[in-house]
């Protein structure tokens, strides 16, 4: 794993978690636009990178991260953000930050997590999904990868029939794909649909905020959430697809990062 910070590390603290198959440098601009407010710091997962080894479960991600917070002397963080399967490593963060008896975080937003716990059957599929979709950017030219993605029907699905406003993200896939071994791609795939809904108390519970487009298949998720975080909040954003707040409205996220208690009143500019 590897971290790209952004801004005065004197500031509070925001972590930044990306979704599946790319890098937490696609995060990285949003990082820069609140580093006015915050101190950030971006992760990129195991199996990413150049010498990233693999990616093996949520859990492991999370015991890095908390090594490297530690590890820099951050007991506090302001804001907690993660996204699509981000969404689901935050989350499991939060729980590990309120199970510890030396961290704390005071707001959490998980944006558009996929909150299933998926039959073996159904992994399997979904494996060979992704798998037919990380290849796809292992080989080719920019142009070459863009029209495969366009034309990826799990793509078409997720974004609605629109791939256009996730092409800012096909450069980071593709950065991070040569380095992805069909294990670490098998892995991450099981890291989304096999969630586990850790406990959290109702009181740590009112710190969190979770949204999601209302036309992304990841809001199927929603209804379960709420039976199990009864105190948390939970909004919908539009019919934007999948994480389609943060690819098609960025000025808006960024706003809306500063001060989520706004979201409507953001959305509606």
């Amino acid at each position: 794993m590897i971290f790209d910070c952004v801004g005065d590390k004197t500031k509070p603290v925001a972590v930044l978690l990306n979704g599946s198959f790319t890098s937490g440098k696609t995060l990285v601009p949003i990082a820069e636009s609140i580093s006015d407010m915050y101190y950030c710091i971006v992760p990129t997962y195991d199996g990413h990178h150049k010498d990233g080894g693999e990616f093996t479960t949520r859990e492991a991600q999370v015991q890095k991260i908390l090594d490297y917070l530690r590890g820099e002397g951050i007991h506090e963080l302001a804001l907690l953000q993660g996204v699509s399967m981000g969404a689901e490593v935050a989350l499991d963060l939060a729980a590990a930050i309120y199970k510890s008896d030396d961290m704390s975080v005071a707001k959490c937003i998980f944006d558009g997590g996929p909150y299933f716990s998926f039959n073996p059957v159904m992994r399997k599929i979904m494996q060979k999904k992704f798998l037919g979709f990380v290849h796809d950017f292992q080989h080719g030219t920019m142009d070459e990868i863009i029209e495969r993605f366009s034309n990826n029907m799990m793509v078409k699905l997720l974004a609605k029939g629109d791939a256009s406003p996730y092409f800012s993200m096909v450069e980071g896939i593709a950065v991070c794909a040569p380095y992805m071994t069909d294990q670490s791609v098998r892995n991450e795939s099981d890291a989304c649909y096999t969630f586990d809904y850790p406990k959290i108390p109702d009181d740590e519970q009112k710190k969190y905020l979770f949204i999601w487009s209302d036309n992304e298949p990841a809001y199927k998720s929603a209804k379960k959430m709420k039976k199990i975080y009864t105190a948390a909040k939970f909004d919908t954003v539009g019919n934007l697809g999948h994480c389609g707040f943060l690819t098609q409205k960025p000025e808006l996220y960024i706003e809306f990062l500063k001060n989520p208690e706004e979201l409507q009143s953001i959305l509606h500019k």
